[in-house]
């Protein structure tokens, strides 16, 4: 690829951020319901727990994973299934633009949405699931990062997978449980490891995991979305 098209590509991803971020934002009720949903999550899950409990770190870190996946559910249930729904994914394939600058600004939407619930959810872990990162807040941010990429580009891959499916949001959620489990069970045991006290030396293991399913996911996406794009 040149430099024009590498620009092409860029402009393209990015043109389709914002636009897919202000559609998401002008429906306002759909994140507001997110958030909700995220908030309402936390606040029955630390009725569950005891301050006292020696098992609390792990459940907390448990917790906060698992409530941002089924968070994450809600965003991706809407990424590609809007635009058939809507009628626009025919002007998508028009775009004089490769089907994977159409992909990436899908995941780069997906990591940004992730990414503000998880902002939401970080403090409210904290205050009310006694998720205790003070000293270790750069390790648990690159954990969280990692894994919130990863979260995004599974769903983002599978949400364009199941969009011309019938029933696609439970589809969606069945397929994205176990394509996720590579991510999400060494962020959860990194993030125990923080509110242990460890220090970013002792995750190391667990970041070399999710940077290895990175690596995996956008080589299969690579491979295999032009194909099922224009299918």
């Amino acid at each position: 690829m040149n430099n024009d098209g590498v620009l092409k590509f860029h402009k393209t991803v990015w043109t389709l951020v914002k636009k897919d971020l202000a559609v998401e934002f002008r429906r306002s009720h759909e994140i507001m319901s997110i958030f909700a949903f995220s908030i309402g999550s936390i606040l029955l899950a630390s009725l569950t727990l005891h301050p006292e409990d020696s098992a609390r770190s792990g459940v907390a870190a448990a917790l906060f994973w698992i409530i941002l996946f089924f968070a994450s559910i809600f965003i991706f249930t809407t990424s590609f299934t809007r635009e058939t729904d809507r009628g626009t994914l025919g002007g998508l394939k028009t775009l004089p633009c490769s089907p994977l600058a159409i992909l990436a600004g899908k995941a780069i939407y997906g990591v940004t949405l992730v990414v503000l619930v998880g902002c939401l959810l970080i403090p409210a872990s904290v205050i009310f699931l006694h998720l205790d990162i003070a000293g270790r807040i750069p390790a648990f941010l690159l954990i969280f990062l990692l894994g919130a990429i990863g979260i995004s580009l599974a769903g983002s891959f599978v949400s364009g997978l199941v969009m011309f499916s019938e029933g696609k949001a439970l589809l969606l959620s069945f397929l994205l449980i176990p394509i996720t489990i590579p991510v999400l069970l060494p962020s959860v045991i990194g993030t125990e490891k923080i509110v242990r006290g460890e220090g970013i030396a002792a995750v190391v293991p667990e970041l070399r995991l999710v940077a290895a399913f990175l690596f995996l996911i956008i080589a299969i996406m690579a491979v295999t979305f032009t194909f099922v794009f224009e299918e």
